[in-house]
């Protein structure tokens, strides 16, 4: 029995031996541990640097131009500049292009927009030289107005040839469109061949500002076409696509009551729905927006925003022109739009 128990206690004096053994031996691993991490943090930090930057900030660099396509809102007829002028000044100066014809509906913007492919016919079936060919048929007149014969062109390609589509018209003859290679170029050009937009291609990346539909109120079919030609649009910009869509702007005539007033209202609450926080309202301007401009409403302005409209103070001349905004009502629409960029970090 005695030697049992001694067997007994020399047992336990081994294992206490081990198990002085083992803390010291791991104390001291995690000692050496502690150091060697301590002694390498510069090298971590420098191969993981830490931020106070927000999360946004330290995604890779992305397109900064803000693309902003529409009618003659979007260049600002009116008053004396393109509104996104003003927003790009507000935002750091970025990059910015303002592309807008007078008088035109929101199937064309959206070929302009590149969200609508851009189809050709030439005369001939055949380029010449660096001559302009007649375009014989068009998918949609892109460049086309009902309100002026001014002239319109854009750049882009057909077949890897890189060309001008130039559109002319007057009176006696109506609308000529021609098609002008940039270099010398006799390539065969088969019926409904696709046309590629420089400008479609290069702001696919960029933040866009959808400004569609003021020329089509008044049509039975407004809404769909605005809908049709917004969708086709925000599914051209490169993924995650970053875009604001814009509320149609009432018309001084417009007013409670009116047949157009309950179509444009119909409209903006179906864009509202549909686009959520990237859609921009057209709303009368409350009191702390005209505030910030510094601006006055006058009684017959106090009328018009009673009327839910935007105040004729703020309009370019509403004896002859009922639907344009001056400076000051194009810097009401900049502030919506900059306050949107900045809420949705584009």
């Amino acid at each position: 029995m005695i030697e049992g128990q001694k067997t007994s206690s020399h047992i336990k004096n081994s294992d206490n031996s081990l198990s002085r053994r083992r803390f010291f031996y791991h104390s001291g691993a995690a000692i050496f541990t502690t150091t060697l991490l301590s002694s390498c943090e510069g090298v971590i930090d420098d191969i993981f640097p830490k931020t106070d930057k927000p999360e946004e900030e330290n995604a890779p660099d992305r397109d900064k131009t803000l693309a902003f396509f529409g009618d003659s809102l979007t260049i600002g007829a009116g008053g004396t500049k393109p509104y996104g002028s003003v927003v790009a000044a507000a935002l750091d100066g970025r990059p910015v292009l303002s592309d807008g014809i007078v008088g035109q509906v929101a199937s064309r913007i959206a070929v302009r927009q590149g969200g609508t492919p851009l189809t050709i016919s030439i005369e001939g079936d055949k380029l010449n030289g660096i001559k302009p060919v007649k375009i014989t048929k068009l998918s949609n007149q892109f460049l086309s107005t009902p309100t002026n014969y001014d002239e319109y062109s854009r750049t882009g390609s057909i077949g890897g040839v890189r060309c001008t589509i130039r559109r002319t018209a007057n009176a006696e003859l109506g609308e000529n469109y021609t098609i002008t290679p940039a270099t010398v170029s006799v390539l065969d050009v088969p019926a409904d061949s696709e046309f590629l937009l420089d400008d479609a291609s290069r702001l696919k990346t960029a933040t866009q500002i959808l400004w569609y539909g003021r020329n089509n109120i008044g049509k039975s079919d407004a809404e769909e076409q605005i809908i049709a030609a917004l969708e086709s649009s925000i599914a051209y910009i490169t993924a995650p696509a970053r875009y604001i869509v814009l509320g149609v702007l009432l018309a001084q005539s417009e007013r409670k009551g009116t047949e157009n007033y309950d179509q444009v209202k119909a409209i903006n609450e179906r864009l509202a729905a549909k686009y959520g926080k990237s859609f921009v309202e057209m709303t009368p301007p409350t009191d702390a927006e005209l505030a910030e401009i510094s601006y006055n409403p006058s009684s017959d302005d106090m009328t018009d925003l009673e009327n839910l409209n935007f105040p004729r103070g703020l309009r370019a001349d509403v004896a002859n022109d009922e639907i344009h905004l001056n400076d000051k009502g194009y810097q009401i629409i900049a502030n919506r739009v900059i306050a949107k960029i900045k809420e949705l970090k584009y």
